[in-house]
């Protein structure tokens, strides 16, 4: 990961995301969104300059998205069906786990 960027910017990137997870998200979907996100920076520690790039820009996006969110008091978006395409198996796998949690959680709160 740290041929695009440096390991001081990808752990403030990571460190950025679990604080906001901190702030804004109830428990139950902070335990689970911190899971995915320590899950996705190990794995993207070898990744390509090209899938580096992408990746830290899709992380500062959801980031965003997060915050934006929280301030409505309303959390989660469907996944654009155009960015569905581009995911490998493994991937879609991963999402429809995600779905299935989210939707337990949202199904448990009060």
């Amino acid at each position: 990961m740290t041929t695009a960027f440096s390991k001081q910017q990808m752990l403030n990137l990571y460190r950025t995301v679990l604080q906001l997870h901190r702030r804004v998200l109830p428990q139950e979907m902070r335990e689970l969104g911190d899971k995915y996100v320590r899950s996705e920076f190990k794995a993207h520690k070898t990744a390509k300059i090209g899938q580096v790039k992408e990746f830290a820009r899709q992380w500062k996006e959801y980031a965003y998205t997060i915050d934006l969110q929280a301030q409505k008091g309303q959390f989660g978006k469907d996944l654009d069906p155009k960015k569905q395409s581009f995911l490998n198996d493994d991937q879609r796998e991963n999402l429809k786990r995600l779905e299935q949690e989210a939707r337990k959680i949202g199904e448990q709160a009060p």
